[in-house]
């Protein structure tokens, strides 16, 4: 099997027992709710929820102990990969855009498009059209490209290793989320900071099941999956 694979398998897994876990929870809960008012309600409400936590807690470890290795091996492998050579062709273009003081924004997507997706000529122009728009005083005006992400032939190295980083960032949160949709949670969490009042995750869309490894990436990646799976893949 290969790395981005064992990554989504373990990332599947917790997702499945994570799901499991609110299905069987909101099974008591409802359970209990002729209950409601009486001695003892809240104390069994708050067991069923610790039961739930714990196993969430050790689905979580599980699954942390079994991806770890997995992003540590990405990194070691990406970091032995070597990179295409830019075209001759392609060095001179860059050589004399930086020789312009101040390219334009046209102009630089003009040459983006003319780089035929080598990864390092676009990480070339990235630095180039940094180090043109980075200083404007005007906010409106700064600008920080990612020509980067047009690469079609491979992710540089660099490029891989921040993939990496944020697809390890996007686990872990994961990990220590509730299950409902990110997004609606967080929008639900703003309101309740703004203007207070409580809410609960469960009755909040929840986050589907992954379907397949690449649906994982998709959802869940910040790079291409094809190349991102050459670049960290044996």
């Amino acid at each position: 099997m290969s790395r981005t694979f064992d990554l989504y398998d373990a990332m599947f897994d917790f997702r499945k027992a994570q799901i499991t876990n609110r299905e069987i929870f909101l099974q008591k809960k409802k359970n209990l709710e002729r209950f409601a008012g009486s001695p003892g309600y809240d104390e069994d409400l708050k067991k069923i929820r610790e039961e739930r936590e714990k196993a969430n807690a050790e689905a979580g470890a599980k699954c942390k102990a079994r991806i770890e290795p997995i992003f540590q091996a990405m990194h070691e492998h990406n970091a032995k990969r070597g990179v295409s050579v830019p075209s001759e062709e392609d060095m001179r273009l860059l050589a004399a855009m930086k020789m312009l003081e101040k390219p334009g924004k046209i102009l630089l997507d003009s040459v983006a498009n003319t780089l035929n997706g080598n990864a390092l000529s676009l990480a070339i122009l990235d630095d180039i059209a940094r180090a043109a728009w980075r200083n404007e005083k005007s906010l409106m005006e700064r600008w920080t490209p990612n020509y980067s992400s047009r690469a079609t032939n491979e992710l540089t190295v660099p490029a891989a290793a921040e993939a990496i980083n944020n697809l390890q960032r996007n686990c872990y949160s994961i990990l220590k989320g509730s299950g409902a949709n990110r997004v609606r949670e967080m929008g639900a969490e703003l309101n309740h900071r703004l203007h207070g009042g409580e809410y609960d995750p469960d009755e909040l869309p929840q986050e589907p099941e992954y379907t397949t490894e690449q649906d994982f990436y998709k959802r869940e990646g910040s790079a291409n999956y094809a190349l991102f799976a050459a670049a960290v893949n044996e």
